[in-house]
């Protein structure tokens, strides 16, 4: 995995967690928590754009050469999302989110969302 988080202050530098009291104090642990969560979804959102811009930059350029038929690769997307989305996403989540999460409901509106006519 990259290391974008680390580099700028994520969820994976290890100077931030709850029990970092070097500086003597505890702080206000929901206020901690509140700002480690939004670094750590801030952290995955620039993770999951990277990995868009680098599939889009190479589906772009095998599209250009000739190399695929983007009809085909729509298809495949939507076997793919049909048959794994469910699954794809309770790996991404994790035990716990899905216990919070409805990941039937988004795992269709993913589906969905996948199937839907796009302009090109």
């Amino acid at each position: 995995m990259d290391d974008f988080g680390f580099r700028f202050g994520g969820a994976s530098d290890p100077g931030i967690g709850p029990d970092d009291n070097r500086d003597g104090h505890h702080g206000d642990v929901p206020t901690e928590w509140a700002e480690i969560l939004a670094r750590t979804v801030a952290h995955l959102a620039a993770q999951l754009t990277m990995a868009q811009i680098r599939l889009r930059a190479l589906a772009t350029e095998l599209a250009e050469r000739g190399a695929i038929e983007p009809e085909i690769v729509a298809e495949r997307v939507r076997a793919l999302a049909a048959a794994e989305a469910g699954v794809y996403l309770r790996e991404n989540l994790g035990e716990a989110l899905t216990e919070v999460i409805d990941v039937e409901t988004l795992e269709h509106d993913l589906i969905a969302y996948l199937n839907a006519p796009k302009d090109v």
